[in-house]
């Protein structure tokens, strides 16, 4: 992680760890001694995000590029079954002295279903995108049909799928947290412009993102200690259970939750407590199987 202070006294950075500004959990400082030194330049901005203006002003997400459909792995007439969309939530304020200020991001993954079977197989091409797509993979055939036994999720639900749409990320910066931005992200999900209207499910798997944690005691590549785990695990444990009052439910036994786009699918009046628990994968059965779950997680 790299120091975001153009004016860093590097003298003072030599034995410090990066750590993100406390105020507005954007810009990186190296050491206190680095932040001192910005703050001059990085109030203003500062200022603005930490102390949002009145909730009356609005949010809004607006698209960073149109996704390109040419996979840079396959030959130019051959189209990828992945598109990727990622937005910023912005915050725009009403009147004459309105403000646009960033809030957070997002990153959404839309898989063509019937070109995966085109492309070389479902697991394949969510495989070649990401390991943790092609651990979502796993609970589904060759074809991209859900397997039995997913819990609250049933195979039917899926036959007439074309799309499978996964949240992959979302970062709220810190000021705007619990003042219901994630609530309202969730309500805008199905209605994106570059989310396909037949899609009726979105996917996540729920977990702490690492790469925006601070740096533990034992430094970057140190193992963490028994607290920073129990820390993490109670962070994640927060993280699903947000996800799970916004309408996710657990697919079958894994960490991917799904969201169900009608109200009258069984997952949307499951009760949270009723929700199925996490559970390791059983053996695989064939080699096929063994194969698929290797390449998933390697």
């Amino acid at each position: 992680m790299g120091c975001g202070n153009s004016h860093c006294p590097t003298t003072l950075a030599a034995n410090s760890q990066p750590a993100l500004c406390a105020r507005c959990s954007i810009v990186v400082y190296c050491s206190e001694g680095c932040r001192i030194a910005a703050w001059p330049t990085h109030k203003q901005e500062c200022l603005a995000v930490a102390e949002p203006p009145p909730p009356s002003l609005q949010l809004r997400l607006r698209l960073l590029h149109r996704p390109k459909v040419v996979s840079p792995f396959r030959r130019e007439n051959e189209y990828s079954a992945q598109r990727i969309l990622d937005y910023k939530i912005e915050f725009h304020g009403d009147g004459q002295a309105s403000q646009t200020l960033p809030v957070g991001e997002v990153r959404i993954q839309v898989i063509d279903i019937p070109m995966t079977r085109r492309n070389g197989g479902f697991f394949n091409c969510l495989d070649e995108y990401s390991h943790e797509l092609g651990k979502l993979a796993l609970h589904f055939d060759s074809d991209g049909m859900l397997h039995p036994n997913s819990g609250v999720f049933q195979p039917d639900d899926f036959e007439t799928q074309n799309h499978l749409v996964y949240l992959q990320t979302v970062i709220v910066h810190e000021a705007w947290r619990s003042k219901g931005v994630g609530s309202w992200l969730i309500s805008q999900l199905f209605d994106l412009d570059d989310v396909p209207n037949d899609a009726e499910y979105i996917f996540t798997w729920p977990t702490v993102l690492n790469t925006l944690e601070p740096i533990g005691v034992n430094g970057m590549f140190g193992d963490p200690t028994p607290a920073e785990n129990a820390a993490w695990l109670a962070k994640k444990n927060r993280i699903i259970g947000w996800y799970r009052k916004a309408g996710f439910r657990r697919l079958a036994n894994s960490g991917f939750f799904c969201l169900a786009k009608q109200s009258t699918h069984p997952s949307r009046s499951l009760p949270i407590e009723h929700d199925a628990p996490f559970k390791e994968l059983p053996p695989p059965m064939t080699e096929a199987e063994w194969g698929r779950r290797y390449m998933a997680y390697h």
